[in-house]
Order: C-alpha cells, then structure tokens, then sequence
C-alpha cells in the first residue's frame, strides 16, 4: 500500500512539474504530506485510512482548481 501511495505522489509531482505551476507543485507536496500522514496514522486498508485519503484527494482537487484559476488570470494578466 505504501509503494502505491508513494508512486501516486511521484506521478502527481511530475504531472504538475511538467505544467510548470508552482501553484500546482504546492498543491502536490502538500497531498504527498497529508497522504503521508495517513499512512503514519491509520492502519492500512481501513475505514478511517480509506477517509483520510478521501479527504487528501478533496483538499487536492480543491487547491488543484483554485491553482489553475490563478495561473490563468497570471497568464492573461501578462498578455
């Protein structure tokens, strides 16, 4: 479970890397930090792990959204 967790984070880092948004570069570190404390916190393959997960991928697709309105309004800004 942890190497998936793992390789999920890695593949969210270079996902936003490639788009070069440090807006969305933050959004990622902060849902590899919070997955990570829901490893450290909660059994494996539990309820209450499977909500904290949950509940990292709701913050991420949040901060997600919120990162690319603003990358949009920078971009239109310098235009």
């Amino acid at each position: 479970m942890k190497t998936v967790l793992s390789l999920c984070a890695i593949l969210l880092l270079s996902a936003c890397q490639s788009n070069n948004s440090a807006e969305l570069n933050q959004c990622a570190q902060q849902n590899y930090q919070c997955e990570t404390s829901c490893v450290n916190s909660n059994t494996p393959e539990t309820m209450s792990h499977q909500i904290c997960n949950n509940e990292c991928i709701e913050t991420f697709n949040q901060c997600k959204v919120q990162a690319q309105q603003l990358t949009k309004s920078k971009t239109r800004q310098y235009q």
